[in-house]
């Protein structure tokens, strides 16, 4: 292997090439009749190359800062891939989104209310749009993080970030397969007990937009941005701590706000909080047994 592909692979590499070949595997072998795998397949297949071809040239021009920045956040890229191919994955396999009903059981049941439903009576364009404000300034954990840690000369930080991130979004993207649940939002049950709808300003807007855009039907439990976002806000504490600072109150409200907009059950954030803790603990003695723990 070292012969033809003379590279190291990074614990992010690894999880980039997993997680691709585990949705390649879910196209080919467990597509729905009737479903146009063959049109995807390919295509999923060209991205696989393409983090390969990343990789090569990124190894094997180490000193080219163009390409030695492509090696380190080039998993950007296949996070945006991946995220928007499970609004094709889930109907390509045919997931049914079962345990939807399950998750609104137990949020009823710890909380004594369906959550969403109970904030709406809290709705004022003001709060809606500082809840919305929160749910859209999560989308700038990753560059604010990983890239103050580049540009401050912290580039082994900023590699380990997208280690442990990546674990994360991966693994959780792997759970939704598992565990198929749809948001309250898309839930019939709970739009039929809807109240009011969050109003605001230009977060709101801007929330909207993004959600009708690129919000996946089924991508609920646990919740990967909250997962994610955990991730980012701990590496900024550790290695950018005034960064850090800045960050955590922001991961609280983007936590709040995705129950109160109504997109997840107050047991998506939770459980997401707990995934991106056990990610962060394995993913760290993941990069100390591979040697791969930054020296800043």
């Amino acid at each position: 292997m070292a012969k033809y592909f003379p590279c190291r692979l990074y614990l992010a590499d690894i999880n980039c090439l997993a997680y691709l070949l585990f949705s390649e595997m879910l196209i080919v072998l467990f597509h729905q009749k009737g479903t146009p795998w063959l049109a995807q397949a390919p295509i999923h297949f060209a991205s696989i190359a393409a983090v390969l071809i990343c990789l090569y040239f990124g190894c094997k021009y180490p000193q080219n800062k163009w390409l030695n920045f492509l090696r380190i956040f080039y998993p950007v890229a296949v996070l945006l891939f991946a995220w928007i191919e499970l609004q094709s994955l889930f109907p390509l396999t045919g997931i049914k989104f079962s345990a939807t009903t399950f998750i609104v059981r137990i949020d009823r049941l710890i909380f004594g209310v369906h959550p969403t439903i109970w904030f709406q009576q809290f709705y004022r364009p003001w709060l809606d749009e500082l809840m919305s404000f929160f749910y859209c300034v999560y989308y700038l954990f990753i560059p604010l993080v990983s890239l103050t840690l580049y540009f401050r000369g912290k580039k082994e930080a900023a590699r380990a970030s997208f280690s442990l991130a990546t674990l994360a979004y991966f693994s959780n993207f792997v759970l939704f397969f598992f565990i198929p649940v749809l948001g309250p939002d898309k839930v019939a049950m709970l739009q039929e007990m809807k109240q009011a709808d969050y109003s605001g300003y230009f977060f709101s807007w801007l929330n909207r937009s993004i959600q009708a855009k690129a919000g996946v039907a089924g991508a609920a439990f646990p919740s990967s941005h909250i997962a994610g976002a955990l991730i980012w806000v701990l590496m900024a504490l550790k290695y950018e701590r005034k960064l850090g600072y800045v960050l955590l109150p922001c991961l609280a409200g983007v936590c709040l706000s995705t129950v109160y907009l109504g997109y997840h059950h107050a047991v998506d954030p939770i459980c997401g909080l707990l995934w991106g803790a056990l990610c962060y603990w394995l993913g760290w003695k993941g990069l100390k047994a591979r040697g791969e723990s930054p020296n800043c």
